[in-house]
């Protein structure tokens, strides 16, 4: 394993282990904060599809975004993780009318089923904007997930606004990152919206 592997690597563990000390109610209204703040933004607003992604335990809850886009006559997609026949790794977003059309997938994360209609990004003329998961965020935008490349092959080729939602005592001032790391437009926390550095 290389240097920057080992690096990303300590900082998931720390920030994961940071990220389980946040209580429940804490965690929740920090949540509702941070989606108030997201459904606040222009880009929000503007935005004729929302690709979102499906809370597990600890992250920021972007159910409530979900629900307001919806609310709104908006688009909203969640995305379905998996691997091709020569094992490459394989992220696809699918459209839903509903939060109950997500059902539990691969590793236990509830997603679309896979007849749900497919959001194609070269397809999709209209304005979006993503919210992305990460364990940990710096400045830059640059984010630390789980560490399977699935948000960065996806995002390599999207072309719509990306934020980072995170707790605040989760960002951190610089993450190690390459040539194929994806960066966020924008950090909302519960504490406020940055516009990332660089």
């Amino acid at each position: 394993m290389n240097t920057m592997k080992l690096q990303k690597a300590a900082m998931r563990e720390k920030y994961k282990n940071e990220r389980k000390l946040i209580g429940d109610d804490e965690r929740r209204a920090m949540s509702d904060e941070i989606c108030r703040r997201a459904t606040a933004l222009s880009s929000f607003r503007l935005a004729q599809t929302v690709l979102l992604y499906a809370p597990k335990s600890h992250e920021v809850d972007v159910y409530p975004i979900a629900k307001e886009a919806l609310a709104r006559g908006k688009r909203v997609a969640f995305p379905r993780c998996g691997k091709k026949e020569d094992g490459t790794i394989l992220m696809t977003f699918h459209t839903v009318s509903s939060l109950s059309e997500l059902h539990p997938g691969s590793f236990g994360i509830m997603e679309p089923e896979d007849d749900a209609p497919l959001y194609e990004i070269d397809a999709d003329k209209r304005s979006s904007i993503a919210f992305a998961p990460g364990i940990t965020f710096d400045r830059h935008g640059y984010r630390i997930g789980y560490g399977g490349g699935y948000y960065d092959r996806y995002f390599s080729s999207y072309t719509g606004t990306i934020v980072g939602v995170v707790f605040s005592q989760l960002l951190t001032d610089e993450i190690p990152h390459g040539k194929y790391d994806i960066k966020a437009g924008l950090i909302i926390t519960e504490k406020g919206v940055t516009a990332t550095e660089g």
